[in-house]
């Protein structure tokens, strides 16, 4: 059922991008990640905040563009069509699969498909600025699932990427659903987080702390606080089904997961 949820989602996803030219990106020097390291666990780390669960109330599992229209949500993905320049349809013969806007950068991924995005180019208005591939990333050490470049996030000199599959954490021997910290200057990685923390569609950066969601069928589902210095898990909050869209207004985190609607709040620690 998660499978069709995530294509219906990615239909949704394909309407907001209509429109999108097929103009190639200029070739820019592509930074290939070096192989990750593949952890299992991490220590635990700090954070000035909490998440404090304000409200959960059942949803139809199918109505999601319904709760986007009720609270008045958008998510950061961007339809190019309308921007100067054109778009950018396709990169190193890979597709555009999404389109991140975060203020005058646009953060963009290809691949073969929305399950198979390898590659992200960031641009600022409308100029390239770096590419990173992430073929090193794709697989488990077992060979397992393809962990895609699912979302991503800039902030202060650092590229926050989230890489998952869609399948249980069993076949990829738990090495799965990572957050990875690239500086931007250097194009070197921070960190990299411990796995089955980030499998939603889409993750906050809020001060110096990171929202993430993880979940899946048979599975526990949390929400988790991550120290943005370091990756490590700083809170973990218990959720009744899988993350599926987490979305930042003030100080409240609206969550959608697979069958309930959620408040939460971000609260300073006392």
């Amino acid at each position: 059922m998660r499978g069709l949820k995530r294509a219906l989602v990615a239909g949704l996803v394909l309407v907001l991008l209509a429109g999108v030219a097929t103009a190639a990106v200029r070739q820019l020097e592509v930074t290939t990640l070096p192989k990750p390291q593949w952890t299992r666990g991490g220590a635990s780390g700090t954070a000035g905040v909490r998440l404090v669960l304000v409200s959960s109330r059942r949803n139809e599992i199918t109505d999601t563009s319904a709760w986007f229209a009720r609270n008045r949500l958008q998510t950061r993905e961007a339809a190019l069509g309308p921007l100067s320049g054109g778009a950018l349809g396709s990169f190193q013969g890979a597709g555009l699969i999404r389109a991140i806007r975060q203020g005058d950068v646009l953060l963009l991924t290809y691949g073969r498909d929305f399950a198979s995005g390898r590659y992200l180019v960031a641009r600022e208005s409308n100029r390239p600025q770096y590419a990173f591939d992430f073929v090193n990333y794709v697989f488990a050490p077992n060979g397992a699932g393809y962990q895609s470049v699912v979302w991503a996030a800039q902030a202060a000199g650092v590229l926050y990427v989230e890489t998952s599959d869609a399948g249980y954490a069993r076949e990829s021997d738990g090495l799965n659903a990572y957050v990875t910290a690239i500086d931007v200057k250097t194009k070197k990685v921070r960190w990299r987080s411990r796995p089955l923390v980030a499998n939603a569609f889409t993750f906050e950066v809020v001060g110096n702390v990171i929202i993430t969601g993880y979940g899946f069928t048979g599975e526990a589902d949390y929400l988790y606080l991550l120290d943005r210095r370091t990756g490590r898990v700083a809170q973990r909050l218990s959720v009744p089904s899988a993350p599926e869209f987490i979305i930042r207004r003030g100080n409240l985190l609206y969550v959608r997961t697979y069958d309930h609607d959620l408040v939460v709040k971000l609260e300073r620690k006392r």
